[in-house]
């Protein structure tokens, strides 16, 4: 049974910022870094997530301009977490099921990463691989 912690993710480190923060300094974040999510904390305690997706409804909901607007007001609070050891294929059907793109994963309290559909994705297809590899050496015989 895969776990979590089986996977290779890429760029699995967590990328946050503070609630208060202007949602200027996450489309900053979001380009500099290269990343689709940002872990939103308040303080030191997991607060949402806030996404290129969120970022978005944010422009179109505020034809004036993001400036003034913080991250916290326009951030996902019904998320889901997971850990190192939870099962991949139930975090899986989780994240399908309601619609999750992002699951940062907690040790404790602490977020030590964030794992993508993506990343479940090439995780299969390279199990897959492997399969297969292994069905064409039994089928030819080494």
């Amino acid at each position: 049974m895969k776990r979590i912690k089986d996977l290779r993710t890429r760029g699995i480190g967590t990328h946050r910022i503070q609630q208060e923060a202007p949602v200027e300094d996450a489309v900053a974040e979001f380009t500099a870094k290269n990343v689709s999510a940002l872990v939103v904390y308040d303080g030191e305690k997991l607060a949402g997530i806030f996404t290129k997706n969120d970022l978005i409804r944010c422009v179109c909901g505020h034809p004036d301009g993001i400036r003034g607007l913080k991250v916290g007001d326009h951030m996902k609070t019904n998320i889901f977490t997971t850990t190192v050891d939870a099962n991949l294929d139930d975090v899986k059907e989780v994240m399908v099921e309601k619609g999750f793109r992002h699951v940062p994963v907690l040790d404790g309290d602490e977020v030590i990463g964030m794992v993508t559909l993506i990343d479940i994705l090439a995780n299969q297809k390279s199990h897959l691989g492997s399969e297969r590899d292994e069905l064409v050496r039994y089928i030819q015989g080494s």
